[in-house]
């Protein structure tokens, strides 16, 4: 059995396709498995070339494009490794990427999983700069509350991470954060302080054309993730054909906002105030975010009071004291 199996959920055929692959098989750790799962498109190995011949290439073939979810799902009920790495169809693992994470895998028996830097590249490859990224274990643990700490295809992790939290339906566009949300709360997370992994950011990307749905689906995992670290049951998850999502992602931010505010949240309610103006310039979502807060804030407790006006004001890094590698 391999010690490591890739996974890579692709649901097109995309110029980007086979250097992913090539990005894996070309590891310097070679005891790996690449776990291909098409989403429906029908591709051969054959259309892959000599890649397609790797006999560390495992095929799950779906007869049409179920959602990221369920692909992952499915690559992961057929992956075989002792760890699991993540990587999307159209990024880039750097040669020694799995060697350095399964070494502090090993090294760290507490780790539930390991990111590493990445970088950000364009549609030719070209580097543009640093991607955000949280390394330490806490600090990771606190920003999940508001998002992912590091890029999700820079992970890797212990088999029993992935088996324990599947991918959740409901959220198709941000199963990932869920998943590294709920990760968090379980086991300590921790990085390699090294660039292995290149994310290629362009239009085309699912982030850059379902914007509203994913801001929508973010928000709503932010409010699960304060009831359950709250010790709260996360009580019912919206079904996918009753959700209707806002006009603006601006818009997805107020609404919660005011949810927040009601369930209690009132640190998470100032801080989705903060990110609607953030997603919407104008002087009319300042007002309304203004608005928000003057009304939200004698509504705080105490001892919630200090958090919430640095959510609002500053944000949640210097909020939180947290500092980006």
């Amino acid at each position: 059995m391999p010690v490591v199996s890739v996974l890579m959920v692709f649901h097109r055929d995309t110029p980007f396709l086979r250097p992913a692959i090539a990005s894996v098989l070309g590891q310097t750790w070679r005891d790996l498995e690449l776990v291909l799962v098409d989403n429906g498109t029908g591709l051969t190995a054959e259309a892959l070339g000599e890649a397609g011949r790797d006999p560390r290439l495992r095929w799950v073939r779906l007869a049409r494009n179920e959602g990221i979810p369920r692909g992952h799902n499915a690559g992961m009920a057929a992956a075989r490794g002792e760890f699991i790495a993540l990587l999307d169809h159209d990024d880039l693992a750097l040669p020694a990427r799995i060697e350095r994470q399964v070494e502090l895998l090993r090294t760290d028996s507490r780790l539930g999983l390991v990111a590493s830097r990445a970088e950000t590249i364009d549609d030719a490859g070209r580097v543009l700069g640093p991607e955000f990224a949280l390394l330490a274990p806490a600090a990771q643990k606190i920003y999940t509350q508001y998002a992912a700490p590091v890029v999700t295809p820079a992970y890797t992790g212990r088999r029993e991470v992935f088996t324990a939290l599947p991918y959740r339906e409901i959220f198709p566009l941000a199963a990932d954060f869920d998943f590294l949300a709920r990760a968090a709360e379980r086991w300590p997370m921790a990085g390699v302080d090294e660039v292995l992994l290149q994310y290629r950011r362009h239009s085309a990307q699912a982030t850059q054309v379902h914007a509203v749905a994913i801001e929508q689906s973010r928000a709503e995992i932010r409010l699960l993730t304060a009831r359950r670290r709250a010790g709260r049951p996360e009580g019912e998850l919206p079904t996918a054909s009753g959700r209707t999502a806002p006009p603006t992602a601006a818009e997805c931010c107020r609404q919660m906002a005011r949810r927040c505010l009601e369930e209690g949240f009132g640190p998470l309610a100032l801080y989705h105030a903060r990110r609607a103006f953030a997603l919407e310039r104008s002087v009319g979502s300042g007002l309304r975010a203004v608005g928000f807060a003057c009304r939200a804030f004698p509504r705080l407790r105490t001892g919630e009071r200090g958090l919430g006006a640095k959510l609002f004001l500053q944000g949640p890094l210097r909020a939180h004291g947290l500092a980006p590698h």
